[in-house]
Parts: C-alpha cells; structure tokens; sequence
C-alpha cells in the first residue's frame, strides 16, 4: 500500500487547528500582521484575496498557505478568516466552516499522489490576548472534521485511500513568545477523536476497512524555531537551538479493521485502557518514548477456525540517541517491555490439547544503555545519501534482559566495550545469564512430540558443557570476550 508523504501533511491537523490564531495580539491588525510572520518563519508562502476593515472587524478573503519542499507540496485554503476587536484588548478569531487543502507529491520511482482535504468545523472560536511579544490565544472548537481522499496510480492501477478524522470538544491553550526564536507551548485537550480509512492496495487486490476512536487526548508541547532558520534543514535547525518536546496522553482506545484480500478475509479489533507518548528532540539527541495499558487483540483469519485472542498488561518503550557530531562518547539507551503476554486456549490448544506447558502470562524486558559517537550530524543531507548512519557504538551497558515464558525464565546483564580499531567492531567484557526452568520445559517438549529425543539431549548436553548448576534445574553462565576475539563461557574456550 502507498501512502501519501508531501511536504506538510504529516503536520496538517495541528496547521489545520492553529490556522485562525496562530500569532496574535492585542489588535486585529497585529493579529494578522503576526499570524503571516509566524507560518511564513515555518517555511510556508501565505497570499491573500483581500483584507478590509470594517467597524472593530478584521476580514480577510482568500487566503493560501503553501509549502513547496522538493518533489511534493501542500496548499491551504480559508475562503474567510474574521478577526473581531473585542474592545477589552483582546481579539476574537473565527473562521469559514469550511476549508480545503490539496497535498501532491511526485517523488523518484515512486507513483505519483495526491490528497485533497476538506475540513469542516462548527461554533469553534479562538480568542486572543497578550502583547506581540508574548501572544496567548483559548481555543473552543466543540466539533473540527477532516476529510482526506487519496489518489495515485501505479502503472496502470489506481490506488484510492479516503480518511475521514473528527475531533471533539477541543479547549485549550496556545501561547507564542517572540524574541530570537519562534517559542509556542501548547496545553490542549480533546474529549473524543474519531477516524476512518478505506482503500484498496493494487499490487495484491484486496481491500481495507479501518475504523477507531481515542478518548480523553491531551496534548502538552513546546516547540522553539531560531529566527531566520528553515524547519526543512532539520539539522541546521537542531544546531541552531530548535526544541521540540511533546507529551500526548490518552484515556482509552479502539480499534476495528477488516481486510478483504486474494487469501482470504482478516477482520481485527483492539482495545487498551490508556497510554502515553513523548517525544523530544534537540541538538543534544532524540529521546522517544510510549506506554500501553491492558492491551487485546481479537483476530480471524480464513486459516484457522477460531479467533485468536491476545491479551497484554502493558507494554513499554524508551529509546534515546544523540544526533550532532561530536569526538566526545555521547549517551544513548535503549528500553523494551512486554509484560503479562497471554494467548488464548484455543490458539494453546492447537499444539498443547493435554495442557503439560504452564500458560502463565509471558514477559520480555530489554534495558540497554551505552556510549557512541557521530562522525556527522544525523539529518544533515550528506547522511541521507551514506548507506549506513555515521555512528560508532563504544560501550554497552547490559542492565536487564529478561524473558519468561512457558515455564522457563531466562536472566542476563553485563557490560561490553566495543573495539573498533580493526576490521570489524570486537566487545570484551563480560556478560552474566541465568536461567531455570529449563530441564522441566525439555521433558515436557519431548513428552507432547513437539521435539525429538536426540534433540532434547543436545539441548542437556550444551547446558551441561556452558551453564553451571546452582540449584534445582537453575543454572548460570558467564560469557567473556577477551582480546583478540577469544571468547569464554564459564572459564571454557569456546572461540
């Protein structure tokens, strides 16, 4: 399936949002005098049909907001913008009900696309306080619609994608200081939004449904643009001072999607109670991180005569990395959950009908830390055209790798400084693994016939040759890497 990625798009409901008080002031000449300054200083073109002031409103006609980035690009619409004076030093903005923008993208061996949008709200209203220095504006948009239809071909195939997004109950805040940089901080909630998506994928034939909703969003940010610094030359931003943190949260959500394709019917649902998503990034690295509650999973496909159910407490991510150039070791981190993993009986069924495997929840944690360098800033032009990122990984700190399923629970951490003056990155250092439940989960394998005997005692002989005892069926290795390549388990050369 190909997806539409013009210039613009990927930040048109905020753009779409933001459009009818996005800079203002005290006045509505200062209201539209900023709010031009602040989309052209993001990269965008605006043009006007007309502006003409009558009584103590501001009404401007026709106006164009476009954004031209290589092989794509993006136009806004807003056939009438009104900026009220309220008498009390602050200004009311309102917008036509509807508006339109149009996102095309032709990028090399790649079909070309298209996607026109029509955003509909009603009764929203936007009032602005403050000084041009410092400009605030509440938001009150009880209902905002966008309706997104997608087109392209591929050859000679079509390929259609409609998306339609409603927001309710939006309220909140927008504050833009203005000095040496663009500084915007946001706090901004909505109580329901809901989506859909159609489409049709002309490589494989079949088509898709896709429907949800989130309840309870909020959304926290702080974006920060140096003066005279394109947002498109993401690094020269970054080293000119841009920030930009963002922390959504969310209440619940669900999910629905149906796809009928040449194999056959697959229909999915999903559900969680909440969850979490930051993201920040400056010169000093990119940090992104997610939570998710009390996730399932409902799923049916031609190939099995049952839904498959999956169920997960939570699941967790933290991931961090630098991305300027620097001689120095810089810091990055790596972190990873599932935790409470269950399937249904049915699925265990297929291959366990006499119950011998222990169905507890499974769980995998990953925590890795370490040290690296860049040879070169991470989204500077040059290293969009390098085969491979210009990083080197000096050390790595092992703090948590665990994993227990079906009875069996394995357990490691350790520390590795990575060698990088020969041929090929060498560690030394050591790591520490334990793990019990082994011998009980063999027994059970070769009792169901899920693995041969011979197997099984190749799997008994490498525990007894690497792992040392330390109680009942528990064991523990210690795996050196030593100069020159030569590796050590439990004292015993094995490279």
């Amino acid at each position: 399936m190909s997806w539409l990625k013009p210039a613009g798009t990927g930040a048109v409901i905020v753009t779409l949002l933001s459009t009818t008080a996005g800079f203002a002031d005290v006045t509505p000449e200062q209201v539209w005098d900023g709010w031009q300054k602040g989309y052209q200083s993001y990269g965008y073109d605006v043009m006007v049909g007309n502006s003409d002031r009558s009584g103590d409103t501001l009404t401007v006609t026709d106006v164009k907001i476009t954004n031209e980035m290589d092989d794509s690009s993006f136009t806004m619409t807003i056939p009438e913008l009104k900026l009220r004076d309220r008498g009390d030093g602050t200004v009311e903005a309102t917008m036509s009900e509807k508006m339109t923008g149009v996102a095309s993208s032709d990028l090399p061996d790649q079909p070309a696309m298209s996607l026109d949008m029509v955003m509909t709200q009603t009764d929203s209203s936007i009032v602005v306080s403050g000084t041009p220095e410092d400009m605030i504006y509440a938001i009150d948009a009880p209902k905002v619609t966008v309706e997104m239809d997608q087109s392209g071909d591929a050859g000679d195939q079509s390929i259609p994608v409609k998306i339609w997004l409603a927001m309710e109950n939006t309220t909140g805040t927008y504050e833009m200081k203005l000095g040496e940089a663009h500084d915007v901080t946001s706090a901004i909630k909505t109580g329901l939004v809901k989506f859909t998506a159609s489409g049709a994928d002309p490589e494989g034939g079949g088509t898709f449904n896709f429907d949800g909703q989130v309840s309870d969003v909020t959304y926290d940010g702080r974006f920060v643009l140096p003066n005279g610094v394109p947002m498109e030359k993401l690094d020269e931003a970054l080293n000119a001072g841009a920030n930009i943190q963002v922390a959504l949260k969310y209440a619940a959500s669900e999910y629905a999607m149906n796809v009928d394709s040449p194999d056959g019917p697959v229909s999915q649902k999903t559900t969680d109670s909440g969850g979490a998503l930051d993201i920040g990034m400056s010169k000093d690295g990119i940090h992104f991180a997610g939570t998710s509650e009390g996730s399932k999973v409902e799923m049916t496909t031609k190939e099995l005569p049952f839904p498959v159910n999956l169920a997960l407490e939570s699941a967790n991510m933290d991931f961090a990395m630098p991305v300027s150039k620097g001689d120095a070791d810089q810091d990055f981190k790596a972190k990873f959950a599932l935790n409470g993993l269950t399937v249904s009986d049915d699925l265990w069924n297929m291959f366990d009908p006499g119950q011998n495997l222990p169905r507890d929840p499974a769980t995998l944690r990953i925590d890795v830390t370490g040290k690296m360098t860049l040879s070169d800033d991470l989204f500077s032009p040059a290293v969009a055209a390098m085969p491979a990122p210009p990083m080197q990984v000096n050390s790595v700190d092992i703090k948590d790798v665990h994993l227990s399923v079906v009875g069996a629970e394995l357990n490691g951490s350790g520390a590795l400084e990575i060698q990088n003056d020969g041929p090929m990155p060498m560690p030394k250092g050591a790591i520490d693994l334990s793990l019990t439940g082994a011998n009980a989960l063999m027994d059970k394998l070769v009792a169901m016939g899920l693995v041969p005997q011979d197997q099984i005692m190749f799997g008994r002989m490498m525990l007894g040759l690497y792992a040392k005892p330390t109680g009942d069926d528990a064991y523990e290795s210690k795996v050196e890497f030593k100069d020159g390549g030569e590796i050590l388990v439990n004292g015993q050369r094995v490279q």
